[in-house]
């Protein structure tokens, strides 16, 4: 039906206007619920019948009446202009942040203790946009973060990437941790070298938390011997409670416990001193996702 040669796809504005010369019974009619001038509805008109090689419409007297060709284009340009209509809809709707979804990773801890609240503010200010938050390692969520997988993440020991940004999001330290019963609990700092009288809980190794601390105590000159290795912060928590050892978690972990007294925390003393750890939010600098520009602007 088109003519032949090089195909171009019609003009939306074109199918637009042919639906609404239809539904409002003439050209005049449809100029003014368009907006548009009578000429320009014309002449729209025209380049269609071109483009199709056909009159889409027939004079018949003062009226205009649909010809055979148009007859059968109609629906088809019916359900274009539907599908145009109903992008516009979902393109505002994103851009008003009444739709859409932006992925977010968090390394374990901070996915677990810190995220959660920011995201309740999200979802209270944007409750149609849906978040897909993703924990784990930070190595693993960077690696995540770079192949374009996830559009920011909050990770810890992240140095500066070209082409990203990167802004300090929770500054934490670790802690010894004691159940209330304990000798040391009355204290607020033990010497490290007390250590090895008692069984240490610990993250595994390979984990941000056991980096800091092997890290920390080598510079020290003092060696960990840890009785028992985790992979969960609360089985850390859980052995120490139930007597097994002493642990060392970060201090927004055991927030909740100190609450209600059912562990108690420490510093350790010199030479090793205060373990501080950094978790940074990263993101590309150009983020496309209006959604997840307006997840940064609330967790910064």
């Amino acid at each position: 039906m088109f003519k032949e040669g090089r195909m171009r796809l019609p003009n939306p504005a074109a199918l637009r206007v042919f639906v609404a010369v239809v539904e409002e019974g003439g050209v005049g009619r449809a100029a003014l619920s368009l907006g548009i001038t009578q000429p320009a509805v014309s002449q729209y008109l025209r380049a269609l019948e071109e483009q199709v090689g056909h009159p889409l419409f027939e004079r018949r007297g003062r009226h205009l009446v649909l010809s055979r060709v148009g007859e059968a284009l109609l629906p088809e340009a019916r359900r274009v202009v539907q599908a145009l209509e109903e992008f516009q809809l979902v393109a505002r709707a994103w851009d008003r942040l009444e739709a859409g979804q932006v992925v977010l990773g968090a390394s374990t801890t901070m996915a677990t203790y810190v995220v959660p609240a920011f995201l309740a503010r999200f979802h209270q200010a944007h409750p149609g946009v849906r978040v897909h938050l993703e924990s784990g390692s930070s190595e693993r969520l960077a690696e995540r973060l770079r192949l374009g997988e996830l559009e920011l993440a909050v990770l810890e020991g992240v140095e500066h990437w070209e082409g990203y940004s990167r802004h300090l999001f929770y500054e934490d330290e670790l802690v010894l941790i004691v159940p209330p019963e304990h000798p040391w609990a009355g204290r607020e700092e033990i010497p490290p070298e007390w250590l090895a009288q008692e069984s240490l809980v610990v993250r595994k190794p390979g984990s941000m938390t056991w980096r800091v601390l092997e890290r920390a105590f080598e510079q020290a000159g003092l060696e960990l011997n840890p009785a028992f290795y985790t992979d969960n912060n609360e089985v850390t928590k859980r052995l120490v409670m139930a007597g097994a050892g002493v642990g060392i978690v970060s201090r927004v972990v055991i927030q909740p416990n100190l609450k209600v007294g059912n562990l108690k925390a420490l510093r350790l003393g010199p030479p090793v001193g205060e373990l501080r750890r950094y978790f940074w939010l990263i993101h590309p600098k150009s983020l496309s996702n209006p959604a997840a520009e307006a997840l940064v602007q609330l967790m910064l």
